[in-house]
Order: structure tokens, then C-alpha cells, then sequence
């Protein structure tokens, strides 16, 4: 059975740079486990990776979508199987990275997830990352500050002009967006669109929190994620680049 690893973990925490730390000492590819990163052009408000990190380590599942298309669980584990599968022919590990709970439970499950008989796809060491709620929310608050920062409403304002609309398309729906999108209607002003997304994305997370809370998977502080990293490289030997 195929070996992977899951990093999974809230928004924020620090999932994504914890695995761009991690490629320093394991031989791997990250495969995207973001129900909005999928995306073209839903670039503020999703944490993508930059060009520089994409050169660190590959990254898989950024950026394959339109816009105006819908994707789903189903799209995700037929798109995340053939990255695997791709990946481990390299002689590399598989890496998956993300919050969307969902995507990750139907690729280790498949789409019986929730049944007691589920049996597991891959090979896989799960971890989900952790931290004290406040500073959770503390990095929530200082994330949308900066996609204010860098151009979120110009961004919304160049996708409402290409044709996207609040109603009709699921990428809009994400948090950060629906509130511009409010904001640039006049139905809010821009002061109570930004609590709105701060507050929204910190339901999210507790969401996030209780759906992982229900998996299978080991949990650990980010502040512990040193010895994270050596468990790590001792867990997967045949995939070591170099020692710490």
C-alpha cells in the first residue's frame, strides 16, 4: 500500500509553511488538500503558495480550475489519486496539506468515510496540527489584515468584471470574498465586511476543529513542530534528504 503523509490542521495554524520547513529534510511533493486554492484567480484570500515556495517544493492541485467551474470531493480524490500516483513513481513522498476536511477523509477512506467499516486507501501517517485558540485567532485576525494589505478588493472587484457573481458560482462563496462582494454591493460597509470575515473565518475554524476532532489522526502543537519534523524523518528513512 502506498505510503503518504497528512498534514491537516484550521486555517491559519501554520499547516502550509510547517510542510515547506518539512521538504528541507524529506524527499516529497505536496498535494493541496484546499477546496479553494483549486481556483485561477482566487489568489488573496487563499494562502497560495508563492513562485519562490513553489521552487522549494512542488505543489499539486493549485490553480487547475476555472473560476466558473464547480469542484468537488469527487473531483478532488480522482485529481489527488493520480498526483500520488505521479509523486511515488519519482521515488518522492506524497504529501497532502490542507484544512478541507472532507477532501482528505474521502481520499484515505474513499466516500464510505463515516462508515465503522471503512478501510483505508493508502499507508497513511495522519497529523493534525494544533494551538492554543487564542493565538489561532490571533493569526486569523493579522492573515485578514494582510489580504486587505494585498489587493483582496481589487481582486474581487476583477472578478466580479470577468463575470462572476455572488449566486452562481461556487469559488465566491469562499470567506473573504462573499463579504467584499457585499461591501462592493453597498450592502455593508467596508469596516463591518472586515469583522465579517475575521468572524467568519474564525467559525470556520472551530468547524474545522470539530470535524478533525472526530478523525483518526494525531494531534500536535505547532510550537512542537521541531520534534514533529525529527519523528518525521525517522517515520519515513527511505524518503531523507539530509539529517537536521
Amino acid at each position: 500500500m502506498q505510503k503518504i503523509l497528512i498534514i491537516a490542521g484550521c486555517t491559519a495554524v501554520g499547516k502550509s509553511a510547517f510542510a515547506l520547513e518539512l521538504s528541507n529534510f524529506l524527499d516529497m511533493e505536496i498535494v493541496s488538500a484546499d477546496s479553494i486554492q483549486v481556483y485561477k484567480g482566487i489568489e488573496v484570500a487563499t494562502s497560495k503558495p508563492t513562485k519562490q515556495e513553489e521552487r522549494i517544493c512542488k505543489h499539486h492541485l493549485i490553480n487547475i480550475v476555472s473560476p466558473f467551474e464547480k469542484f468537488n470531493a469527487f473531483d478532488f480524490v480522482q485529481k489527488a489519486k493520480e498526483c500520488i500516483t505521479e509523486i511515488a513513481s519519482k521515488g518522492k513522498l506524497p504529501v497532502i496539506v490542507g484544512g478541507t476536511g472532507l477532501y482528505i477523509d474521502s481520499l484515505l477512506y474513499g466516500f464510505d468515510f463515516q462508515s465503522k467499516n471503512k478501510e483505508l486507501q493508502y499507508d497513511a501517517k495522519y497529523i493534525f496540527l494544533d494551538d492554543e485558540r487564542e493565538n489561532i485567532y490571533s493569526k486569523i485576525n493579522l492573515r485578514v489584515d494582510k489580504m486587505l494589505q494585498n489587493g483582496l478588493i481589487d481582486e474581487v472587484k476583477k472578478l466580479r468584471d470577468i463575470g462572476l457573481n455572488e449566486d452562481c458560482h461556487q469559488c465566491m462563496q469562499a470567506i473573504g470574498y462573499k463579504e467584499i462582494w457585499d461591501y462592493l454591493e453597498g450592502r455593508t460597509a467596508l469596516d463591518e465586511a472586515i469583522t465579517l470575515i475575521k468572524k467568519n473565518t474564525r467559525n470556520y475554524a472551530k468547524r474545522q476543529l470539530t470535524w478533525f476532532n472526530h478523525n483518526d489522526c494525531e494531534r500536535v502543537n505547532i510550537n512542537d513542530k521541531n520534534q514533529l519534523i525529527q519523528t518525521l524523518i525517522e517515520f519515513y528513512p527511505e524518503y531523507q534528504k539530509k539529517a537536521i
